[in-house]
């Protein structure tokens, strides 16, 4: 067996002046966390970590293309539209999931849409295209 320690609340969280009345309002949720935040510098340095590495795993439709080597010419034969039509689609913010699978697909790629419950374990939820 290995010795593993358990991990502790360094940032002592639970020391802070923030009451349960004040958490029950969840208007300025955000302004308590960020105020939270600037009296911990250990847990903002940290924040900003995770906040990094999620930004790192984020990306465009143009940046997935890009990472793939390929023009929107390219793109827009695969999916059978015209190049000004893959420029449109990538700068669109809400699109058919059946669209951003074509995409996804043309470019080489599978798409997954992974679906998390706080009170139940990760389920991928299918897209049909049809």
């Amino acid at each position: 067996m290995t010795n593993r320690t358990i991990p502790t609340d360094t940032a002592k969280a639970a020391d802070t002046t923030i009451s349960d009345q004040d958490w029950a309002q969840p208007g300025n949720a955000h302004e308590r966390f960020k105020a939270l935040l600037g009296t911990k510098p250990r847990a903002k340095a940290r924040y900003d970590a995770v906040l990094a590495e999620i930004n790192s795993r984020q990306a465009t439709l143009r940046r997935l293309r890009e990472a793939r080597a390929l023009t929107q010419s390219t793109v827009a034969e695969l999916l059978d539209m015209d190049q000004s039509e893959v420029s449109r689609l990538e700068h669109r913010s809400d699109m058919l999931l059946s669209t951003l699978k074509r995409f996804v697909t043309a470019t080489g790629g599978e798409m997954h849409i992974v679906v998390t419950y706080p009170d139940g374990g990760p389920v991928e939820l299918l897209v049909d295209d049809r």
